[in-house]
C-alpha cells in the first residue's frame, strides 16, 4: 500500500472550497464547495416570476448540461466542510456532476463489542494512519462518529462519498471486503447488537439497489425538454400579446397531447425494462442473539443471514460461515452453471473470519440464486456473514454504470445545438429585415411598436411548434419500435448513436455461437506393433472400456446427484456432455460422492468414491478430482482442460508426436479441444496441494466437443456488410477455433486465395526483443508462408485480413504506434482476450475515428459495451443492464435492428431539418414580401400552416416506420453537409423565385385590386396574402418529398402517401373551389378569374418537378462521391 504522508493534513478556512474526491479506484476527482445563499435565492425566484418561468427552465438546463455554471449562478462558494453542495469534475471525461452534502446525526451509542478502539477521524492527523489507510477504514467511521456526534457524505455515481476534514477530501465508504488494517467486529452466531445495527443503516443507508423509473418530471427533464421548448414559450407569449389567440390555445392544446402520450410511452418502457429488477424479499437475521424476520432493505455489513426454503435471491455480497449452497450465476454472469459454495474449512476456530470476496470457495454475491440448500452433517441452518450491502455489492458495481448520467458526446445534439445557432441567427435576420422593410425602406414607416411586434413575429418562424413536438414524436416511436422488436434499452439518447455505426465487434461464444456443446469423439494413444506410441484417430463411439478415460468423464466435471435431481441447478453443458456419455448414475451421501455405473463386461458393476474436487476457473483453464477407483484398487488424480495447460502436466514420454497436430486440426475445424492427464496416488497422497498433483501425470487423450452458429448469425453478418459495416470479432476462445466460426459465418473469407490481397488471412505475432524494440511478424495463416508487411503499407493500401492473439495485442497496444492503426482497421480476428484487451480494443477503435457496436453475452464483455459506442449484450440479466442496449430474447439479429433503428431516427431527424429550415425561410420570405405593402397573413392561415400542414408532416416524418431491412448507406451524419446545404439552396432559390414570380403574375391582372392599407397596423386579406399562401402550402409539402427520395421515398410510405393525397386534395380545394364561409375565416381575397386559379395549381405543379429534378441531381452527385 502507497503511504501518504500526514503532512498532506490542510487546515480548513473559509476561502478553502476546493478539494479532492477519491474514487478508490486511483482517479482524483477536483471538488469545489458550495452553499446556498438567502440574497441569490431571492434575486433568483424574482427573475423566474418576472420571466414567466423562463429563467428557471434556464437554470434547469444548465443543471443538466452545464452543472457548474448552474452552481455559479445560485449558490456561493464555501469550504467544504460548511458545503451544501459540492461539483465534482470526472477525471475522465472532464463533465462536471453537481452533489448534495448530506450529514448524519449519531448518539453516542458506543462502538462495536470485539472491536478496538480507533482514533477520532478529526484526530486522524495525528495518528499513524496514513490518508489510504483513512478511506480503508471507512466501514469503522461510526466508531469516529460517535466522537464527533455526525459525518457528512455525498453520492457519486451510486457510492457514498464520507468528508475527511483533515484532509479536506472525501474517501470512499466500504464494506468489509476491503484490506482494512483495523480490527474488524468479532463474528459471533449471535449476530449484531442492535446499537450497532442503527449506526450501520444510518452510515450504509438501505440495501437497495434504486434502479427506478425516472418520475414523468424527470423523463420530461431528462428526454424531452430541449431549447426548442424554451423558445416555443417566447412564441406563445409574444403570439398571445398580438391578439392570435386561437393560435396559442391550439399550439397548446396539440403539445400537450404529443408530450403526454411521449412521457406516458417512455414512462412505460422503463417500467417494463426495470421491472425484473424490483425484488420483494424478505430475510431472516440473527441479532442480539435472536432471530428477526426483516425486509432485505434492512441489512447491513456484519449480519448474519439465516437461508431458508424461502431463500431464493440474494441481495448481498457474504460468504458462508456454516453449511453449504447451490448458486446460480446466470443473472450475474450469464453463466448456465451452478456453482456450490460451502465454509472455508481454514478459517475454522479463527478468532476473526476472514472477510473477502477473493476466495472462490466461501464466497456469495447478490444477482444470484440459491437453488439448492445443503446443511451441514449436524442438520444445522445455512448462515451467511453479509459483506456488502447496496452499490457496494458486485451487483451494485455492475447496476451503478445504468444509473450514471450518460455523458457521452452524442453528435447528434451537437449538430443540434449546431442547427439551433443557425435558426436563432436566421431568427435575428428576420427581425433586422422586418424592421428594414417596415421602418426604414418605405417613405412612410409603419408604427415602431407594430413594427416590433411584427418583426419579432417573423423571426418566431425560424422555429415552428411542430419541430420539437416531431422530434420529441420521432424519438418516443424509435423506443416504441426497439421495444416491439425486444431489445430493451436504459440509455434511450444513444439510439441515433446506432445510425453511424462504422464497425461492429462480436464475442463468439454465446454470441455468433450457441454455447451448448454437443460430445463429438474422443481421441486417445497408444502402443503399435514396434512399441512407438502413436495418436488414434477420433473415436464418435459413445461406448467406452472400463479404464481412465471412462473413469475421468464420469468425475472430472462439476455435476451434483442435486443437479440431476434438480433442473433449476445449471451445469456448464460441456461437463453435462461429458458425463451424459460416460452412463454412470451418480448419489451423494453427506459431503461424500459415490458414482455407480451399471455392470460391464469386464469388472461388472463399479464404483469410484470421490475424494476430493478442484473445480474449473478462468484463471487456471482445468479442473481436476482425486478419486478412489474401487474395482481397481487405486487412487487417482485426473485432470482435465485447456491443452497447453493439461499437457504441460505430463511427461513427455507419454504425449504421442502428432498430439498438438490433431488439436490443431480440430480447433481449425471450430471444435473445443481439452486434453486429459492421470497420475496415480498413494493414499498419503491425496491431501496435498493442487500444485504437487499435477506435476509427472501420463498424458490419456482428448475430448472433442462441438458447438453450433447461433440461430441467424450468417444472415445478420451478411446483412451488416451490405451496410457497409466493418466486422470484427473479439472473443477468448483460441485463434483457432475463433478463425474457424469468423469463416463459417463469412467475417472471413471461407477460403484463401493467395492472388487477392483482401482473401488472405494474415497472422501478426508481436514479441519484444532483448533490446525492448518490437518485433512484428506476419504469416501466411494456411500456409505458414512469411507475408511481407511492407508490401501492405503502401499509398494505395489493400489490406489482408489480419489476425492475432490477445499476448500479441498487449504488446502492439504497448509499442504498435503506426503498426497498431493498420491492423485495428484491418483486423478481423482478436483471439484469446481477456477482458480487459477487450475494452482496450473497443477503445482504440474508437480512438482512430471508427464509430463502434459490440456485441456480446458474457459478463467478462461488460467493460467492453460499456466502452462502445453502442454496446449491445445479448444477456437478459442485471448485468445485461450495464451496456446500453440489451436483447431481451437473446437474439444476434437484435444489433441488426439497433443500426436500422438508428439509421432510421438520424435520417427522421435531418429530414425534420431540413423540413423545418425549408419552412423558416419560406415562411420568412413569403411573409415579408406581403410586408412590404404592409399586408399580412391572417391568424386562420397561420393555424391552418402551424397547426394543420406543418405539424401533420413533422409529426408524420417522425412517426415513419423504419426499414425492413437495414438501409446499405449511413446517413450524412451532419445537418450542415456540403451536399445537404447546396441541394436546400437549389430547394429555397426555386421556390422562392416562384413566389416572386406569383406576386408579380398576379398584380399584372386586369382584375387585381390593391387594399388599402394603414400606418397603424398591418392589414390582412389582400390577394397578395391569399396567394402567397395558397402557393405556401404547396410549397411547404415539397420537402417531405423531395428529402426521402435517397431513403425512403414516400410512396413506400403509406401513412404518408395518404397525408399527403389529403392535404393536396384540401389544397386544391382552397385553390379552386373555397366556399364562402371558407373565404371569410380565412379572409381570402379570391380572385374572380377561375382560369387563374388552374394556372396557380399549374405553377405549384412545376415547382415540384423542377424540385425533385434538382434533388435527383443532387443525390446523384452524393452518391458518386461517397464511391470515392
Amino acid at each position: 500500500m502507497s503511504s501518504v504522508n500526514t503532512s498532506a493534513v490542510v487546515d480548513i478556512s473559509e476561502t478553502n472550497v476546493h478539494g479532492i474526491l477519491h474514487s478508490g479506484n486511483g482517479e482524483e476527482n477536483p471538488i469545489e464547495g458550495f452553499r446556498q445563499d438567502r440574497v441569490t435565492d431571492i434575486m433568483f425566484w424574482v427573475l423566474v416570476i418576472f420571466s414567466l418561468g423562463l429563467f428557471y427552465l434556464l437554470y434547469k438546463f444548465l443543471k443538466v448540461y452545464r452543472p457548474y455554471t448552474a452552481a455559479q449562478m445560485l449558490y456561493k462558494r464555501t469550504s467544504l466542510e460548511k458545503a451544501e453542495f459540492i461539483t465534482v469534475q470526472d477525471v475522465t471525461s472532464g463533465y462536471h456532476y453537481f452533489c448534495r452534502v448530506h450529514t448524519i446525526k449519531i448518539r453516542h451509542e458506543g462502538s462495536f463489542e470485539g472491536t478496538e478502539r480507533v482514533p477520532d477521524i478529526t484526530n486522524v492527523a495525528n495518528s499513524s494512519n496514513t490518508a489510504e489507510e483513512v478511506s480503508l477504514n471507512l466501514f469503522l467511521v461510526n466508531n469516529r462518529v460517535c466522537e464527533t456526534d455526525s459525518i457528512k457524505y455525498v453520492e457519486f455515481h451510486c457510492v457514498r462519498f464520507v468528508y475527511s476534514k483533515p484532509f479536506n477530501a472525501f474517501y470512499p465508504l466500504t464494506g468489509l471486503d476491503g484490506d482494512n488494517p483495523m480490527r474488524r467486529p468479532r463474528i459471533t452466531k449471535s449476530g449484531l447488537k442492535s446499537d450497532d445495527v442503527r449506526i450501520l443503516q444510518k452510515v450504509y443507508g438501505p440495501n437497495v439497489l434504486d434502479i427506478k423509473a425516472e418520475s414523468y418530471l424527470e423523463i420530461f427533464t431528462n428526454n424531452i425538454l430541449d431549447p426548442y421548448y424554451v423558445f416555443q414559450i417566447f412564441t406563445l407569449i409574444l403570439w398571445c400579446y398580438a391578439g392570435y389567440y386561437y393560435y396559442c390555445v391550439g399550439v397548446i392544446l396539440v403539445a400537450s397531447i404529443i408530450i403526454s402520450i411521449a412521457l406516458f410511452i417512455l414512462r412505460r418502457e422503463e417500467v417494463r425494462q426495470q421491472k425484473d429488477l424490483v425484488m420483494d424479499n424478505s430475510v431472516t437475521v440473527t441479532r442480539d442473539g435472536f432471530q428477526y424476520y426483516i425486509g432485505f432493505s434492512e441489512l447491513v455489513p456484519g449480519d448474519i443471514v439465516v437461508l431458508n426454503k424461502s431463500s431464493r435471491y440474494l441481495t448481498y455480497d457474504g460468504t458462508v460461515i456454516q453449511g453449504g449452497l447451490y448458486i446460480d450465476n446466470a443473472n450475474l454472469n450469464g453463466s448456465t452453471k451452478t456453482y456450490y459454495r460451502e465454509t472455508d474449512p481454514t478459517n475454522n476456530g479463527s478468532h476473526y473470519h476472514k472477510l473477502t470476496l477473493h476466495g472462490q470457495k466461501d464466497s456469495v454475491f447478490a444477482g444470484t440464486r440459491v437453488t439448492v440448500l445443503q446443511p451441514d452433517e449436524s442438520g444445522e441452518d445455512v448462515l451467511v456473514l453479509v459483506v456488502n450491502t447496496g452499490f457496494l455489492t458486485r451487483k451494485g458495481q455492475v447496476l451503478k454504470d445504468a444509473r450514471t448520467p450518460d455523458n457521452y458526446q452524442y453528435f447528434v445534439d451537437r449538430d443540434s445545438l449546431l442547427y439551433l445557432k443557425f435558426l436563432l441567427v436566421l431568427a435575428v435576420v428576420a427581425f433586422g429585415l422586418g424592421i428594414a422593410v417596415l421602418v426604414w425602406i418605405p417613405d412612410e414607416a409603419l408604427d415602431v411598436w407594430e413594427a416590433v411586434i411584427a418583426s419579432l413575429r417573423l423571426s418566431t418562424l425560424a422555429i415552428p411548434p411542430s419541430l420539437p413536438l416531431a422530434l420529441t414524436t420521432a424519438f418516443v416511436w424509435s423506443v416504441k419500435r426497439l421495444s416491439r422488436e425486444h431489445v430493451g434499452s436504459l440509455k434511450f439518447r444513444r439510439i441515433p448513436v446506432g445510425g453511424k455505426v462504422t464497425s461492429v465487434v462480436f464475442d463468439k461464444t454465446g454470441t455468433l455461437t450457441t454455447n451448448k456443446m454437443e460430445f463429438t469423439g474422443r481421441i486417445e494413444p497408444y502402443s503399435d506393433e514396434a512399441g512407438s506410441l502413436e495418436i488414434s484417430g477420433i473415436d464418435t463411439s459413445r461406448d467406452l472400456a472400463p479404464g481412465d478415460v471412462l473413469y475421468l468423464m464420469a468425475t472430472c466435471h462439476s455435476v451434483t446427484a442435486a443437479s440431476l435431481r434438480n433442473p433449476d441447478i445449471g451445469i456448464g453443458m460441456l461437463d453435462m456432455a461429458m458425463f451424459g456419455v460416460s452412463q454412470f448414475d451418480l448419489v451423494e451421501t453427506g459431503r461424500r460422492v459415490k458414482v455407480f455405473s451399471g455392470k460391464t463386461d469386464t469388472l461388472g458393476e463399479m464404483k469410484i468414491e470421490l475424494i476430493r474436487r478442484f473445480p474449473f476457473t478462468s484463471d487456471l483453464q482445468f479442473q481436476g478430482v482425486i478419486v478412489y477407483v474401487a474395482a481397481e484398487d487405486r487412487h487417482v488424480y485426473y485432470a482435465m482442460g485447456k491443452p497447453q495447460i493439461v499437457l504441460g502436466f505430463c511427461e513427455p514420454t507419454t504425449i504421442p508426436a502428432l498430439t498438438s497436430d490433431r488439436i490443431t486440426y480440430y480447433t481449425r475445424h471450430g471444435y473445443t479441444v481439452v486434453a486429459m492427464a492421470a497420475r496415480d496416488l498413494q493414499l498419503k497422497e491425496t491431501t496435498d496441494e493442487v500444485k504437487t498433483l499435477q506435476t509427472k501425470m501420463k498424458f490419456i487423450g482428448l475430448l472433442v466437443f462441438g458447438d453450433t452458429l447461433a440461430d441467424g448469425a450468417k444472415e445478420v453478418v451478411s446483412s451488416l456488410q451490405l451496410a457497409k459495416c466493418s466486422l470484427k470479432m473479439c472473443t477468448g476462445d483460441s485463434l483457432d477455433t475463433a478463425v474457424y466460426i469468423a469463416r463459417q459465418v463469412g467475417i472471413l473469407p471461407e477460403t484463401a486465395n493467395s492472388h487477392s490481397n483482401r482473401d488472405r488471412v494474415i497472422q501478426m505475432k508481436a514479441s519484444i526483443d532483448e533490446d525492448d524494440q518490437l518485433e512484428v511478424e506476419a504469416v501466411d495463416y494456411d500456409t505458414g508462408e512469411p507475408y511481407k508487411l511492407a508490401s501492405a503499407w503502401g499509398e494505395y493500401w489493400d489490406p489482408p485480413n489480419f489476425v492475432l492473439d490477445g499476448k500479441s495485442f498487449d504488446i502492439l497496444d504497448d509499442y504498435g504506434g503506426s503498426h497498431l492503426d493498420r491492423i485495428l482497421k484491418a483486423g478481423k480476428v482478436f483471439a484469446e482476450m481477456k477482458p480487459r484487451y477487450k475494452k482496450a480494443y473497443v477503445e482504440l477503435l474508437r480512438k482512430i475515428g471508427s464509430l463502434t457496436c459490440m456485441v456480446g453475452d458474457g459478463f467478462n464483455d461488460n467493460d467492453a459495451l460499456k466502452a462502445a459506442d453502442v454496446g449491445l449484450s445479448l444477456l437478459n440479466s442485471e448485468s445485461g443492464l450495464a451496456a446500453p442496449f440489451y436483447s431481451k430474447r437473446k437474439d444476434i439479429r437484435s444489433v441488426t435492428v439497433i443500426l436500422n433503428e438508428g439509421r432510421t431516427i438520424m435520417t427522421q431527424i435531418l429530414t425534420i431539418f431540413m423540413f423545418t429550415a425549408c419552412y423558416s425561410v419560406l415562411g420568412m420570405v413569403g411573409e415579408l414580401m406581403l410586408y412590404w405593402f404592409f399586408y399580412e397573413m391572417s391568424e386562420a392561415e397561420w393555424i391552418y400552416i402551424d397547426l394543420f400542414l406543418v405539424m401533420s408532416i413533422d409529426l408524420m416524418l417522425g412517426y415513419s416506420e423504419s426499414r425492413e431491412t437495414i438501409a446499405t448507406r449511413r446517413p450524412t451524419k451532419s445537418f450542415f453537409n456540403r451536399i445537404r446545404l447546396f441541394s436546400m439552396l437549389a430547394f429555397l432559390i426555386v421556390c422562392v423565385t416562384v413566389q416572386f414570380l406569383v406576386l408579380f403574375y398576379l398584380q399584372d391582372q386586369e382584375w387585381y385590386v390593391a387594399v388599402e392599407t394603414s400606418v397603424e397596423e398591418l392589414t390582412a386579406g389582400s390577394m397578395e396574402a391569399t396567394y402567397i399562401f395558397l402557393l405556401l402550402i404547396f410549397q411547404l409539402t415539397y420537402p417531405a418529398i423531395v428529402y426521402t427520395l435517397d431513403h425512403e421515398p414516400i410512396y413506400r410510405n403509406t401513412l404518408m402517401m395518404c397525408l399527403m393525397v389529403v392535404l393536396y386534395a384540401i389544397n386544391a380545394y382552397l385553390v379552386l373551389f373555397s366556399a364562402q364561409i371558407i373565404n371569410k375565416l380565412f379572409e381570402f381575397n379570391m380572385s374572380p378569374s377561375f382560369l387563374f386559379r388552374v394556372q396557380i395549381l399549374a405553377i405549384a405543379a412545376g415547382n415540384l418537378v423542377v424540385n425533385i429534378f434538382v434533388q435527383i441531381i443532387f443525390i446523384f452527385v452524393d452518391r458518386k462521391e461517397s464511391k470515392r
